[in-house]
């Protein structure tokens, strides 16, 4: 269509909501001056099917290169214009959306306000097009191979999703003999089958499955490279090799400690921590009439998963043994699917709860246990400290990553959270992303999981590792900070300031500055924020959509 810049503005009035504010006919009488609009037209329901073929049309006759819409910017509307810039041959950078809705009509009930605002949002649009270079693209090569580090349930049923999807994985487990944290509990609340039947289940199908290779007895020594092109150092009993894989999912769990002197109590046989009691539960042990505690709600509080424990052995202990279960909580965190429903049924099969405030005693005498509290709730009318004598303590345990969990996170660049756990892009929306694209995090690396959340984790890895590596090419466009290797001076501003790690530093005589290299932006790996370009104290590096030269134009088209 030609070098120059031939701008159509398509202004859509949304059924009258823009328009019942906004003077449209001001607003074309006024950009019609600009030397680059070449059409402009005004419509009611612009997104209507008939619309977006009399768009197409117009596009073709006008011979327009540069598309502005005006109007709402919703998602469902972008995706309706992209699609009719698709059809007609149109480079999808060459088009912008205004909002005027929420922008302007919505929240500017005066029409000279609304539109005096609307006019200076189109006049920017129009300038930043205008200014727009076209956007090419490259074919990069990617490794569809996945490397997964641990072979707990998280690893495992992430390996599975994977391989399910056509992509080839390893598996890397430290230990001798793979399953984690689930060898090690006697039960899973909700489901019937034992936890050892349910990891001989997954291995048997990892086992079958010719894509997946389990490696045990193995730990990862050092880390290269971004997404789709990883070397990742093995070691193996004493002999060192790579793999080269093109993402990395980290699935290397959580471990406990139980320290009873953190209570002020020595070593007892009748003070446990609950991993120490699901492993009496696995041997067979008999509980049956004991009377038996559980603190919760003194440590760990920033997760469910120690309640959601301690709540599921209680339940059991009750239910298995005829036990006599009392339940000593500062505060019960039961958010999330099926969790409320096994805090009632706990209350219904008669197990007692009783909350304490900070003053809670707990006393070791011949063989018994003597716990002292003081319960909010009657202290008011009753004011003193209760006691409860039973035959078997359960107390809290602290949860802390598995070993080893900060070496690695220094290998991947990637950041821990604030309880030391590998730190996630986003806790709220993406918890199994991290800051660098091609590494995910599964199960407990990242926070004290239960068995379906971490089920839903694997789902959610895979689908987005298969997005990324469904073919052996990914076609890439250069929207990513691009380098003037002439103006870059290796300040390495830009490498320690990236937060995703896409900046690497390449060498070449062909390049024309004194130290013949440059910094170098991985397409795959970047995520476009800017803060590259912004930093860069020689201006050498320049996003394309946010170049100076446009946002000056934007300046420029506000002054009247």
């Amino acid at each position: 269509m030609g070098n120059k810049a031939r701008v159509g503005v398509f202004l859509c009035g949304c059924k009258e909501v823009i328009t019942d504010t906004v003077n449209f006919g001001r607003i074309i009488a006024e950009i019609k001056k600009t030397s680059f609009v070449q059409y402009i037209r005004e419509s009611q329901h612009l997104c209507a099917c008939l619309e977006g073929e009399l768009m197409a049309a117009e596009i073709k006759k006008y011979r327009l290169n540069r598309i502005v819409v005006v109007g709402c910017s919703g998602p469902r509307q972008e995706k309706f214009f992209t699609s009719i810039l698709e059809k007609v041959g149109l480079n999808l950078h060459f088009f912008t959306m205004v909002n005027l809705r929420e922008e302007c009509s919505l929240v500017h009930p005066k029409s000279v306000q609304a539109t005096a605002k609307a006019l200076r949002q189109v006049k920017r649009g129009i300038a930043r097009l205008v200014k727009m270079d076209e956007v090419s693209c490259e074919v990069v090569k990617v490794n569809r191979t996945v490397l997964i580090i641990g072979g707990g349930i998280a690893g495992i049923e992430t390996a599975l999703e994977v391989a399910a999807k056509g992509l080839k994985v390893i598996i890397i487990e430290r230990e001798e003999f793979p399953g984690g944290n689930l060898t090690k509990i006697n039960s899973v609340y909700g489901i019937d089958s034992k936890p050892s039947e349910i990891l001989k289940e997954k291995l048997a199908l990892l086992k079958a499955n010719s894509d997946i290779n389990l490696m045990t007895s193995t730990k990862v020594i050092d880390i290269d490279g971004n997404i789709g092109n990883f070397t990742v150092y093995l070691e193996n009993e004493g002999q060192e090799f790579s793999v080269k894989v093109g993402s990395i999912v980290v699935a290397t769990g959580l471990q406990t400690i139980f320290c009873s002197v953190k209570y002020g109590l020595g070593i007892a046989d009748n003070l446990l921590g609950l991993a120490k009691l699901e492993h009496y539960l696995l041997q067979g042990k008999d509980f049956t009439k004991k009377k038996i505690s559980f603190v919760i709600g003194k440590t760990g509080e920033n997760f469910n998963l120690p309640f959601i424990v301690a709540l599921k052995n209680a339940l059991y202990l009750k239910t298995r043994f005829d036990a006599e279960i009392y339940v000593f909580y500062s505060n019960i965190k039961v958010a999330g699917d099926n969790w409320e429903a096994l805090y009632t049924e706990a209350r219904d099969a008669g197990i007692r709860f009783y909350k304490f405030t900070e003053k809670l005693n707990i006393t070791v005498d011949n063989g018994e246990v003597t716990i002292s509290y003081e319960d909010p709730l009657l202290a008011a009318k009753i004011p003193g400290n209760y006691r409860i004598v039973c035959d078997l303590a359960i107390l809290p345990e602290e949860i802390v990553p598995s070993d080893g969990t900060e070496e690695l996170a220094g290998m991947l660049d990637i950041e821990l959270g604030p309880d030391y756990f590998l730190g996630p892009d986003n806790v709220h929306l993406f918890s199994e992303y991290t800051s660098r694209e091609g590494i995910y995090l599964a199960g407990s690396c990242q926070k004290p999981s239960l068995l379906p959340e971490i089920m839903i984790q694997a789902k959610t890895v895979a689908a987005d590792i298969y997005k990324k590596l469904r073919t052996e090419e990914v076609k890439v466009e250069y929207m990513q900070p691009y380098v003037d290797a002439s103006k870059c001076v290796v300040c390495l501003t830009c490498y320690r300031c990236c937060p995703h790690k896409a900046i690497t530093i390449a060498y070449d005589r062909q390049f024309n500055n004194l130290y013949r290299s440059a910094a170098q932006v991985n397409p795959l790996a970047c995520r476009r924020c800017g803060i590259c370009a912004a930093e860069c104290p020689a201006k050498a590096i320049h996003l394309p959509g946010y170049t100076d030269l446009q946002i000056l134009a934007q300046l420029d088209a506000l002054e009247v």
